[in-house]
Parts: C-alpha cells; sequence; structure tokens
C-alpha cells in the first residue's frame, strides 16, 4: 500500500505552501485532492491512511477530502472520447477497443479550505 507514503508527502507539501502564506497547520480544515480513476492510487486508502498519518500532527483536524476524475479515451479508430469505466474499454460509437487515455491518471492537490474567521 504506497497510498501512506502519499499521505506523507501531502502532509509535506501542504507544510510547505502553508508556510509560503503564512498560515498555521492548524487553521487547514481540508485539504482536497484529485485522483484520476486510472491512477495507481485507491481513493479508499489514502482516506484511510490520513487519521494515522496526521496523528498528534498539527494538522491532525484536517479533513482530507478526496474527488475523483474520469478517465477518459479516445477511440483511435473514430476519435470518439468516453468514459472507458462506464463503457468497460468497448467505444459506444464504433465498439472497438483500440485507444489512448485522455484523462484520469491524475493526482494533485486541488485546494486548502482555510475558514475565515
Amino acid at each position: 500500500m504506497h497510498e501512506l507514503g502519499i499521505v506523507f508527502e501531502i502532509q509535506k507539501r501542504v507544510s510547505a505552501v502553508a508556510e509560503e502564506n503564512g498560515l498555521a497547520l492548524s487553521d487547514i480544515a481540508q485539504v482536497v485532492v484529485e485522483v484520476g480513476e486510472a491512477s495507481t492510487i485507491v481513493p479508499r486508502y489514502l482516506k484511510e491512511c490520513w487519521p494515522a498519518a496526521t496523528d498528534g500532527t498539527e494538522m491532525e483536524h484536517a479533513e482530507l477530502v478526496v474527488e475523483i476524475l474520469i478517465a477518459k479515451v479516445r477511440c483511435k479508430k473514430c476519435g470518439t472520447e468516453f468514459n472507458v469505466v462506464e463503457n468497460e474499454g468497448w467505444c459506444p460509437k464504433c465498439a472497438s477497443f483500440d485507444k489512448d487515455l485522455v484523462t484520469g491518471r491524475e493526482f494533485a492537490i486541488k485546494e486548502l479550505l482555510v475558514p475565515e474567521e
């Protein structure tokens, strides 16, 4: 499970952003990340690792929110873009299985929520 290492990296990057912006880590209410549906990251494992990784730190009260990015592909035969999971890999227009991934492997820290006082 490499998600624990990813969670520690998220903490490291959030700490750097907080420092650059003069924020206390304890002020961060949410960390929002985007995970591509075709990435090797399991969103449920990220969420399960978060409390263990933040316990006893300034970020222990911050919630990790995971947004899933749909895996879209482009059919090499007809050029149609479609949701690969929803269509089980088959082009809904021409029924080809030959495709290129367009989106869905991404992983990014999208935003930090710091409530206004």
